[in-house]
């Protein structure tokens, strides 16, 4: 279930609370829209190295704290490594586990071209641009075989103090239950994904979060990870 873009959720009160708000529906993608696109189409996905640091809590189970590292200039699955597991070097059942896992994507500021050019609502509020998407488009959020797209909202906080504009914090929320393999059921899902700058100007991961809450085999629970990234530096 975990995507590193992939928590915390913003419901329709923050939108009710803000005063002198300007909010305009944009039907088609506005130009500082357009320009965000373009630096999210233009970034690489796999251009950065970086180590990144996770903390997985979950009903039932210890707290894990698992410590990685990605490298583009390596070949194929040596481009990840898993350095340390609660503080320790990796056990060769840690290792074991670890390599089962299915890394289909890097987490990147590339990432948020899937779905950041869908129709919008923009606020200007106190120096703060905000694009609201009252849905993604197909494909955004899946998780197993379900595509729970349609039914995410997603919020976008724009840096609008930077040499070049970007957006710094990305939220996504559904509250839509459903089920997964029969045995299993999410009541909802919030992912909180924070973005930086570096000296250059290319924007980078700074955390992730998400929270989880369903059951499985009839036992309900929470699953929450925190990621933060840290020795991120350009590869090419």
């Amino acid at each position: 279930m975990r995507r590193p873009l992939i928590a915390r959720i913003v419901g329709g009160a923050l939108l009710l609370g803000i005063a002198s708000a300007a909010i305009v529906p944009v039907a088609q993608a506005d130009a500082l829209q357009q320009q965000l696109l373009a630096a999210m189409r233009a970034t690489l996905g796999d251009g950065f190295a970086f180590r990144q640091t996770t903390v997985v809590e979950r009903t039932g189970a210890e707290r894990k704290v698992l410590v990685e590292q990605f490298d583009p200039r390596r070949a194929g699955a040596a481009r990840w490594s898993l350095v340390s597991v609660d503080g320790h070097a990796p056990s060769d059942k840690d290792l074991s586990g670890w390599r089962k896992i299915k890394r289909d994507h890097v987490p990147s500021y590339a990432e948020n071209a899937k779905w950041f050019g869908a129709p919008a609502t923009r606020t200007d509020a106190g120096g703060v641009t905000t694009y609201r998407f009252a849905r993604l488009p197909a494909g955004t959020l899946k998780i197993g075989s379900h595509d729970a797209s349609a039914d995410t909202q997603a919020e976008a906080i724009v840096n609008t103090r930077a040499a070049v504009p970007f957006v710094e914090r990305v939220r996504f929320n559904t509250n839509k239950p459903f089920r997964m393999m029969l045995v299993a059921s999410v009541q909802s899902l919030s992912a909180d994904a924070r973005y930086t700058a570096l000296a250059g100007g290319l924007v980078v991961p700074a955390s992730v979060s998400s929270r989880t809450a369903g059951s499985l085999m009839g036992k309900s629970g929470t699953l929450s990870t925190q990621t933060t990234f840290d020795q991120v530096r350009p590869a090419r």
